[in-house]
């Protein structure tokens, strides 16, 4: 073979190679195509199924929002109507309880009109009350120089007391008690002078007893008060010799009047002016320096509880003991 047909050999060997290979390709080509069309129908398909599924979903929800929001609407509803229902029976309840209440209120207020209507009554009985009482506040500082010159301080050999000079000759009124068992009495004036005294009367159930000093002097004395004017709340000062302690005045008021509080019938009067041993037999004076009562009792363990015999019932002692 020579050299020019080897060459035109391979020419054409080379050609169908090419030839060979182009035909390959295209049919390779042809497969791919296929492939991928068939790959391409099969994801439209699937993407048309996913479509169709997808809408068949929204439509199942779509549904299902319009029956969820109709079961929305109806249980709304439904409650609203019970809620109605319920108010109207609270309501009505309500208007039981305001009429029970209305009615409970009304009731009340007859009550406590009927307790005004008694307390008026009864502020009226004690305004009454209020006026018979005849509260004085009085200033003593002016009398008591004149008071405790008619007062007296009763010794004995048992113990002391005091006393009130209700006559210018001397006469002493005073309690028994103070001078009961004694074997030697006399008596101190305002000025320490000492005198010896006669016994001329004594009320043993009255607890009264009259004295008379032995001298020719006149001496200050006391009258006694019209026991019918001694007022309660009246002020007034004792004057005696409480404790030893001589011409102590103390102040207060008449608490009560015709108060008896033992067998004797006496219609005592009481204050609440500071009543101690020593000041028994002393006078209770009145700012019109007259005596209002001869002090007698102290109910023990009390405060402010002091008793006086008036000074009507002192009066008629004293003037019987004077004959």
């Amino acid at each position: 073979m020579t050299e020019d047909n080897r060459y035109k050999w391979i020419i054409a060997t080379l050609f169908v190679i090419v030839i060979l290979i182009v035909a390959s390709n295209i049919i390779i080509y042809k497969r791919l195509k296929q492939d991928y069309d068939t790959k391409f129908d099969e994801a439209d398909q699937r993407v048309d199924i996913l479509k169709s599924g997808l809408t068949s979903e929204i439509q199942k929800e779509k549904a299902f929002s319009i029956k969820e929001r109709e079961s929305l609407e109806n249980r709304t509803l439904t409650n609203f109507n019970d809620l109605l229902t319920i108010l109207g029976k609270e309501t009505s309840r309500l208007r039981t309880d305001i009429q029970q209440v209305k009615s409970d209120t009304e009731s009340e207020l007859e009550g406590i009109t009927e307790q005004v209507d008694g307390l008026e009554e009864r502020n009226s009985e004690l305004e009454d009350l209020i006026s018979d009482i005849d509260v004085t506040s009085s200033d003593f500082s002016n009398i008591v120089g004149d008071v405790i010159k008619a007062v007296v301080s009763v010794k004995t050999d048992k113990g002391q007391g005091s006393g009130v000079i209700f006559n210018n000759q001397g006469y002493i009124i005073t309690n028994k008690h103070v001078i009961d068992g004694a074997s030697s009495v006399y008596v101190v004036d305002y000025n320490s002078n000492n005198y010896n005294v006669d016994l001329v009367g004594a009320a043993s159930n009255i607890d009264l007893a009259v004295l008379k000093i032995i001298s020719d002097n006149t001496f200050d004395y006391l009258n006694f008060a019209d026991s019918s004017d001694i007022k309660i709340g009246e002020r007034v000062i004792a004057v005696g010799n409480p404790l030893g302690l001589s011409f102590s005045v103390t102040e207060g008021i008449i608490s009560a009047v015709n108060r008896v509080i033992d067998d004797t019938g006496v219609p005592y009067v009481q204050t609440d002016v500071p009543i101690n041993p020593g000041n028994s037999g002393g006078p209770l004076v009145n700012s019109n320096k007259k005596i209002v009562g001869i002090n007698t009792v102290k109910i023990l363990d009390t405060e402010g509880i002091g008793f006086a015999i008036p000074s009507s019932i002192a009066k008629d002692i004293a003037d019987q003991a004077m004959g």
